[in-house]
């Protein structure tokens, strides 16, 4: 009696290309990004450079650009610092109720960008304030601190609220990169005489380094293009010590200067490129350390 053989499906032909199933978002990604940038860059060109002088010309303009910069730094870092805290937390296998943890986490996150930064202002208010209520209770602060008037402590006060509404994502992407460690990696480590800080920086940071490109570059670019959590806290103030480029650009629109709002596009544009090639260059770097 013949034995049966297993049919081999066979492969199917003439399926559509590769290129032709990314076109769409090619095409998509040109209508949404290439136009916009090239119509911008043709603005400024057109102008022959006027807004991009009187950009330059501003007199807080340098102002401006630390108050970028450092917006960015404290948004990006302490999302970073709190988000792997949060994630490695999550990770515990004597945490408690982690769904229920997880979820209220993600609440900053999720909530309305006016929601959250209206209760923000209440709560920093100098007068009636939770915080410097709470703080003075305490015995913490002798006196309300002027959280969103004082030229000093404004723009780190609105960082942290930044802060507060990122760092979930963090926790989020980098529990996804920590549940794909594989277990055989820690008990390695762990014979070998690891201790937790060493499997932290030797294991954990090298697998989820990838990850943390990611969320490094979206929290910058996120940071570099927010605009709501200030103008609805501060509006950029007091007299400029909170204004970042958004601000600046949304400013120069009130006024109808479109050349200036054309040169301060750009500049973020360019900025952003900045991000993006050295992720780009990191990303591929690890592809190749990979294969």
């Amino acid at each position: 009696m013949t034995a049966l053989t297993p049919a081999v499906p066979r492969r199917r032909t003439g399926g559509p290309h590769p290129v032709a199933l990314m076109l769409p978002a090619a095409l998509l990604t040109a209508v949404l990004m290439v136009i916009p940038i090239g119509s911008t860059l043709v603005r400024v060109v057109a102008d022959r450079g006027e807004g991009l002088a009187r950009m330059l010309d501003i007199p807080n303009f340098g102002t401006v650009m630390l108050n970028t910069l450092v917006w960015t730094l404290a948004s990006v870092v302490g999302a970073l610092l709190i988000g792997y805290a949060g994630a490695v937390l999550f990770q515990s296998k004597s945490l408690r109720l982690t769904g229920m943890w997880r979820s209220l986490v993600m609440v900053p996150w999720i909530i309305p960008g006016v929601v959250g930064a209206t209760v923000w202002r209440w709560t920093l208010s100098t007068d009636y304030g939770v915080l410097n209520q709470a703080l003075l209770d305490l015995g913490v602060i002798a006196e309300p601190v002027r959280w969103l008037s004082d030229p000093d402590v404004v723009l780190i006060a609105v960082a942290l609220v930044q802060v507060w509404v990122t760092a979930p994502f963090v926790v989020l992407m980098v529990s996804a990169a920590l549940a794909g460690i594989p277990e055989e990696r820690y008990e390695a480590a762990r014979l070998d005489g690891a201790g937790s800080w060493q499997v932290f920086w030797y294991v954990v940071l090298p697998a989820i380094r990838t990850t943390t490109g990611i969320v490094v570059l979206t929290l910058a670019i996120w940071a570099l293009n927010s605009f709501t959590i200030i103008w609805v806290m501060t509006s950029g103030g007091p007299a400029g010590s909170s204004t970042i480029l958004p601000i600046l650009l949304y400013q120069a629109f009130q006024n109808g200067d479109q050349s200036l709002v054309a040169a301060v596009a750009l500049l973020q544009v360019a900025i952003g490129g900045v991000f993006a090639f050295f992720f780009a260059r990191t990303m591929r770097t690890d592809l190749e350390d990979q294969s």
